[in-house]
């Protein structure tokens, strides 16, 4: 087994006890009908010591939002994608200290042979994690915390289609349809290839909506 599939196994039995699930590489917490709450697990492999750290990413998947996100990228891959998402570092509070942690990382495993040790990243995970997840579930604070330039999305071009799409769902259809077309004119012009993307997407979003 490769290290990265046993850290996997290992992360998957931990959280599989306070209710996750694994879907294509990640693993979701059900928070009710249209909500699922989202948790990723970066990771340094440093193979040539054994040694291993890790960076969680915490958020949430507002099911609606994702399924038209899907149906107007229909090039992207299928995936339980997050809606919103925060490393977990940035939840802790400025008291918390730990051995495990440096910087935004825990190490958790230091040479080859050792066990994960994981419980400390899933103690912060459920402590911290889960209720940030729980305070997202709002579609007009989604809609809100998704307005550009986001702070809760690592690609700063995601929240220029996915705003849009929360504003319809939160009946501003009007207000989508004119952020859409103002993007649109703005990139226009340019040549590269998320300018590109998002002419086919506001096309197809247009159509849907305007």
């Amino acid at each position: 087994m490769s290290l990265g599939r046993e850290l996997d196994a290992v992360w998957g039995a931990l959280l599989k006890g306070h209710g996750f699930r694994k879907s294509r590489g990640i693993h979701t917490l059900d928070l009710g009908e249209a909500w699922l709450g989202w948790l990723g697990l970066n990771r340094s492999l440093w193979n040539g010591t054994g040694r291993v750290d890790v960076l969680p990413v915490v958020g949430i998947c507002w099911k609606p939002l994702e399924g038209i996100f899907q149906e107007l990228n229909p090039q992207l891959p299928k995936s339980t994608s997050a809606t919103l998402t925060r490393p977990l570092y940035t939840l802790l509070p400025e008291s918390y200290t730990s051995e495990q942690f440096i910087l935004a990382q825990w190490r958790v495993r230091e040479e080859k042979g050792e066990p994960f040790r994981l419980e400390e990243v899933l103690d912060a995970a459920v402590l911290w994690g889960i209720p940030f997840m729980q305070s997202l579930c709002d579609p007009e604070g989604v809609a809100d915390k998704l307005r550009p330039p986001s702070h809760f999305e690592v690609n700063q071009a995601v929240p220029w289609k996915t705003y849009p799409i929360a504003l319809v769902l939160t009946g501003r259809q009007a207000e989508a349809v004119e952020v859409v077309r103002g993007h649109a004119q703005e990139v226009a012009e340019k040549p590269d290839m998320a300018s590109k993307a998002y002419a086919e997407f506001s096309a197809r979003f247009l159509e849907k909506f305007a």
